[in-house]
């Protein structure tokens, strides 16, 4: 039985390596887990393309995060410290990590791609949903293509704190530029387009609230907020992508011998790697509470609220007939008038006659040109409609994200 009192694990330094990622790998494990379950659990959360991407990128996190929770274990016994395994587990647990360490942060093309669709291209959800399939199978395809591609190369061996694209014994040439090709290059270029876009969306609401200007001053404040929100979403995204490559990247090209990095730095690089990079999934749980966060501070909504079951449509089935059938008998003791009646049915779900005639009434009322933020400056102009439009886009949108 290994244990850190075998001679291979005397050096301080080859402890953390194999421990640290276990306490940040079962961190991010917690927090995909979550994910998966509060997007699962719910009807309407299942339903929009927007959870669905988070799904799937949490789902491919949390193969990565069990990965990083293993570390040295599957790595073959004698070779690291806590090392229990063979090289076919060692093999197994770099295909795995090398799928999913691809796979998870390109699933934040996909998000960026919604994120542009929807706010500046204003698509609605059934529209977004007819691509939806390509929104997730170039994420998996990238991850698994390089997963395969690796393995056919017989590139898995011993890094140090895990198995992934390492030299062999017999072949220690020409790893790093696989280390390269397959994950590093493009980690770095999916941080560059995730800054492309969030620019282009935090400019593009921008604009369209310099438009509101013209409104009333409490309607432009309201709608200023849009921009502040996209902000600080899009420096978080951002920034956490740039903690969770930056330090091992550095490593890399310190490996490479590009950069002659003293002896401290690469400590600092290597603790902040096995710190940072198996807290993925933190960070994504982190971004997706978010929303939910500043609903709490700003409107008083509980953060308990995002966390209830809603029933199932058979429960809630049984509840209505049951409410309707004491409806039904009150009604029969009470002899209410029949306006009365239709109107009070059609709120329950009786019959919606009276219900409809009076939401059309109340329509025809706001289209006299009087009342309603939509209306605000007369409503003349083409210009108008559009950014009214626009800006329910960006409403639309967070009431997905919130959902």
């Amino acid at each position: 039985m290994v244990s850190l009192s075998d001679p291979i694990c005397q050096s301080t330094a080859l402890k953390a390596m194999a421990v640290a990622p276990k306490v940040t790998g079962i961190i991010s494990l917690f927090s995909s887990t979550f994910i998966i379950q509060h997007v699962l659990r719910d009807r309407k959360r299942r339903s929009l393309t927007y959870h669905r991407l988070l799904l799937g990128m949490s789902i491919s996190d949390f193969f990565g995060s069990l990965m990083c929770f293993l570390s040295t274990w599957p790595i073959p016994r004698g070779e690291a410290c806590l090392a229990a395994g063979t090289t076919a587990t060692c093999t197994a647990q770099g295909f795995f990590f090398q799928t999913a360490a691809l796979c998870t942060p390109t699933y934040n093309i996909s998000l960026a791609i919604y994120y542009i669709l929807v706010i500046v291209k204003g698509w609605k959800e059934y529209r977004v949903s007819k691509i939806e399939k390509y929104l997730h199978a170039f994420p998996i395809l990238a991850g698994f293509g390089t997963g395969f591609a690796a393995l056919g190369l017989k590139l898995y061996n011993n890094y140090g704190w895990l198995c992934w694209i390492a030299p062999a014994p017999n072949n220690p040439d020409n790893f790093l530029i696989y280390q390269l090709a397959f994950l590093v290059a493009e980690a770095w270029a999916i941080i560059i387009f995730l800054a492309i876009c969030m620019t282009i969306i935090y400019f593009h609401v921008l604009k369209q609230e310099k438009k509101l200007d013209k409104y009333s001053a409490s309607f432009s404040q309201k709608k200023r907020k849009q921009s502040k929100k996209i902000r600080n979403q899009a420096f978080l995204y951002v920034g956490c992508m740039y903690m969770t490559w930056i330090f091992g990247s550095a490593l890399v090209f310190i490996a490479a011998d590009a950069w002659k990095a003293p002896p401290t730095f690469i400590i600092v690089g290597q603790i902040g790697h096995l710190t940072f990079f198996p807290l993925q999934g933190f960070f994504n749980l982190l971004i997706y509470m978010l929303p939910r966060i500043l609903r709490h501070f700003e409107e008083g909504v509980p953060l308990t609220q995002s966390f209830k079951r809603r029933k199932s449509s058979f429960f809630s089935f049984l509840q209505n007939s049951i409410s309707k059938r004491k409806r039904s008998q009150t009604q029969a003791e009470t002899q209410v008038s029949c306006d009365e009646g239709n109107v009070e049915t059609g709120e329950n779900g009786e019959k919606g006659a009276a219900l409809e005639d009076h939401v059309d009434d109340r329509d025809n009322e706001g289209g006299e040109g009087t009342s309603g933020e939509n209306k605000i400056g007369g409503g003349d102009s083409g210009e108008d409609d559009e950014g009214d439009g626009e800006t329910d886009a960006i409403d639309e949108l967070e009431y997905i994200v919130e959902a």
